[in-house]
């Protein structure tokens, strides 16, 4: 039987939810055609209906043999881990020595920490568990953090690479003068969205998110427009009016929503926690202190506007680097 590699993930192609979906959406179009050996995308939920089968690479999907998504495991010559869930699977824990390389996506610590950083009663995040980051972490020959800044697990891991996620700018527009703000986001905590309160805002998510926020920390929405997420429409969202973004998404590992906002125009209010050798004004850790910086952009002309925007994407186009970030993976998966 022809050798293969597992390349493990919990979605990709047309099912995107969220930034480690298009993650793996670049690995499949830059790395997947790359590959010395065969590669095997093995995805672990059931196939949508709606799913486009069109990815040049062969899928699998645990739901639709579970049996056989196991044993496809078993027999692979390895198994990379391109997003892999925060807490124990069986597929894994019994293959825990194939584990070549396992792409990690957010620190479980700080996520699992951050209703006590914003001083909220309850939280709202994926299940995790911090045992299962640091195994999983020290098993991997090549384990890699995606983030923007250094990783800080919770322990200190001496062979954890930091290959940085990238984007691409290609819209690049002049900043739109608008006091609407903008989120395009999962509702998790750390995401911070309560921060919209009392604020006119427009925000593309899932709406039975929103309602978490109502229904357990009785969050006012009654300012906020909501656009059911569909990635395929994102563009759009990101056309619309609204002139600066909600990117105060604290322990935020890359945050493709903001990159995307700046180039298409949008001012940013970030978290202080990201990219914090940046000199950037506007920032916020709390719902106080991004009213306070909001209604300082607000008095901004539009010119002021642009002179904040522009240096901060020059900075940040040292991440526009797909080149380099396809080398440095082809060089860990074709080792």
């Amino acid at each position: 039987m022809e050798k293969y590699d597992i390349y493990y993930s919990t979605g990709g192609g047309s099912v995107i939810g969220g930034g480690a979906d298009v993650w793996v959406n670049d690995w499949i179009e830059n790395i997947a055609p790359h590959l010395n050996t065969k590669p095997i995308l093995a995805i672990h939920r059931t196939r949508p209906p709606e799913f486009k089968d069109d990815l040049g690479i062969e899928v699998v999907w645990q739901g639709d043999d579970v049996k056989g998504f196991g044993e496809l495991l078993n027999n692979a010559r390895r198994i990379n881990i391109l997003h892999g869930y925060y807490s124990p699977h069986r597929y894994i824990t019994d293959n825990l020595d194939k584990i070549h390389t396992n792409a990690v996506h957010c620190n479980v610590q700080q996520c699992m920490k951050a209703s006590f950083i914003l001083d909220l009663e309850h939280s709202f995040h994926f299940y995790m568990v911090q045992e299962w980051e640091d195994k999983i972490v020290e098993h991997a020959k090549y384990p890699f953090w995606i983030g923007i800044d250094e990783p800080k697990l919770n322990k200190e891991h001496d062979h954890l690479l930091h290959i940085p996620n990238f984007y691409e700018f290609k819209h690049n527009k002049d900043v739109v003068d608008n006091n609407i703000v903008g989120f395009a986001a999962r509702m998790e905590t750390r995401k911070c969205p309560h921060f919209l309160q009392g604020i006119k805002s427009e925000l593309t998510t899932d709406p039975k998110d929103v309602l978490w926020w109502k229904r357990n920390l009785d969050i006012d929405t009654t300012d906020w427009k909501i656009y059911k997420f569909n990635y395929e429409f994102l563009g759009k969202f990101y056309n619309r009016g609204w002139g600066i973004s909600h990117s105060a998404h604290i322990y935020e590992p890359f945050g493709y929503s903001i990159f995307q906002a700046i180039d298409y125009g949008k001012l940013p209010i970030l978290a202080k926690d990201w990219l914090p050798k940046y000199d950037y004004p506007f920032r916020a850790q709390s719902p106080e202190e991004f009213k306070e910086q909001y209604e300082t952009i607000c008095k901004l002309s539009t010119k002021e506007r642009q002179e904040y925007l522009v240096p901060l994407r020059d900075y940040l186009r040292k991440f526009d680097n797909k080149k380099q970030w396809t080398e440095q993976l082809l060089k860990l998966y074709n080792e």
